[in-house]
């Protein structure tokens, strides 16, 4: 079975991470603004572990998300980092 495709929600980039409470299945994307390359993640996770780090958790800006990525791109090696909630509409 396919997974359905996943758009950009259209929810505010200001808006906080726990946003993703009122859209089931979404995921958080994180993109490579240089290169195009993404992966999604489940955004529960991601803001339990901004907590577990102390830099964060569901309050934080889904657009500030991408500020706290400390690896490079895999595939161009550049930190131009974006986030966005996606899912299915």
């Amino acid at each position: 079975m396919q997974t359905p495709p996943m758009q950009t929600l259209g929810i505010n980039a200001h808006a906080p991470l726990a946003s993703w409470q009122a859209h089931p299945g979404s995921r958080l994307k994180l993109a490579c603004a240089a290169c195009g390359w993404s992966k999604t993640y489940e955004p529960e996770r991601i803001a339990r572990r901004l907590a577990a780090l102390k830099k964060g958790g569901p309050m934080t800006p889904i657009s500030a998300v991408a500020g706290h990525v400390p690896w490079p791109c895999p595939r161009c090696r550049r930190m131009r980092w974006s986030t966005v909630l996606v899912g299915e509409r």
